[in-house]
């Protein structure tokens, strides 16, 4: 496996800051079967340089070839995994840096005629909705074996489905062997249907891991609701729902890349909405405990988090955030939130989120914080 080298160790060096698979997005054609496994991470850092080969350290292709990032204009980017030629899979991104950015993924797909690269196209927004130049962080996963736990991964194929969309299988992927539907309850606003998952050995389910990506060349932001309700619901710059796909990762005891076992992984909630007398509360799981808890949250000021997971300190890996839905379901998504940095200390990882609502104001939003220090154990 090629890599390059990882992320800046050490809490002091804490990081601050348009096809989907098939030629028409909207559209359900077929994909084929997936060959080869493919599983990457991008930590894109030169938001304004034309083309270059992503040597920072936070970066690595499963298929040993190459990482390359191209600006293709303001706020537009193509990811390029060498060697990565593949089908179906999952594809997330979010801006980092710390300021109120909010990327979505347009799309992705095989180099055309017979090529050997997968590419990933990024898309980047101001708080007002205009293309703006943007760090990101990109994740790809096409995983479908896990040894334990619990993986799911679906894209949505239409942005307004009429009724129970049930996806098809090349769209999907559940470890239970279980269907993936969908349906739109209202602009912007989505209820997926899955298996429930497995009772853990403690005879309760294990807490979950969700992320969700808009899909598209528009600014739009879609958020998941908190664990097990399965709502998501999609708004624009200014916070107005609208309709969109978006791709979505699932399950418990697995990282965002669909690893159950060899990193160390771990994933959490900090209650932005609950913050009472200067602290901040959340659920977590961590692989190095086995079971629920192992992480703690830390508010910063207003709309700036900090979560430690325990035990998961490497020199090198990859964090990942979304904002996610307020407790009832009937409220609206309040805005959204970006990586500020990572970094390991001591024993423990840290990540620095910041969140804000539409049109760029800091807010206390909920956050949904993952980290794996994949490829490394």
């Amino acid at each position: 496996m090629r890599r390059t080298s990882w992320m800046a160790a050490g809490i002091s060096a804490l990081l601050i800051g348009a096809a989907f698979a098939v030629p028409t997005p909207a559209g359900a054609d077929p994909i084929p079967a997936i060959d080869p496994v493919v599983t990457a991470t991008v930590w894109a850092d030169r938001p304004t340089t034309t083309e270059y080969v992503v040597t920072n350290g936070w970066t690595a292709n499963s298929t040993d070839g190459d990482v390359v990032v191209r600006r293709t204009g303001t706020g537009a980017y193509t990811v390029e995994l060498e060697g990565a030629a593949t089908s179906g899979g999952v594809a997330h991104v979010v801006a980092y840096g710390g300021g109120p950015v909010h990327c979505t993924v347009a799309g992705w797909y095989r180099t055309l005629f017979g090529g050997d690269d997968l590419l990933i196209q990024v898309r980047c927004f101001a708080a007002t909705g205009a293309p703006v130049d943007s760090r990101f962080v990109a994740t790809f996963t096409n995983r479908r074996q896990i040894h334990q736990g619990r993986l799911a991964w679906f894209v949505t194929d239409q942005a307004a489905p009429t009724g129970v969309r049930t996806l098809p299988a090349t769209y999907r992927y559940d470890s239970t062997g279980g269907e993936i539907r969908y349906e739109r309850r209202g602009t912007g606003h989505y209820k997926f249907y899955v298996d429930p998952h497995p009772d853990s050995e403690y005879g309760h389910p294990y807490f979950p891991m969700t992320h969700v990506t808009a899909l598209g060349t528009s600014a739009v932001n879609c958020q998941i609701s908190w664990p097990d309700s399965w709502q998501v619901r999609c708004a624009n710059a200014a916070g107005t729902p609208v309709d969109a796909r978006f791709a979505v990762t699932y399950g418990v005891r697995i990282d965002l890349l669909g690893h159950s076992a060899g990193p160390r992984f771990a994933s959490g909630t900090l209650y932005g909405e609950d913050v009472r007398d200067g602290r901040i509360f959340g659920d977590s799981y961590n692989s190095t405990l086995g079971t629920y808890g192992g992480a703690r949250g830390t508010l910063l000021g207003t709309g700036r988090y900090e979560m430690t997971f325990q035990g998961t300190g490497a020199t090198y890996g990859t964090a990942f955030v979304n904002a996610h839905l307020p407790h009832f379901d009937s409220q609206p998504s309040r805005g959204h939130c970006v990586l500020s940095g990572w970094g390991r200390s001591g024993a423990d990882t840290v990540v620095r989120v910041n969140c804000y609502a539409w049109l760029g104001v800091p807010a206390n939003l909920n956050a949904r914080v993952s980290y794996t220090t994949w490829p490394y154990a």
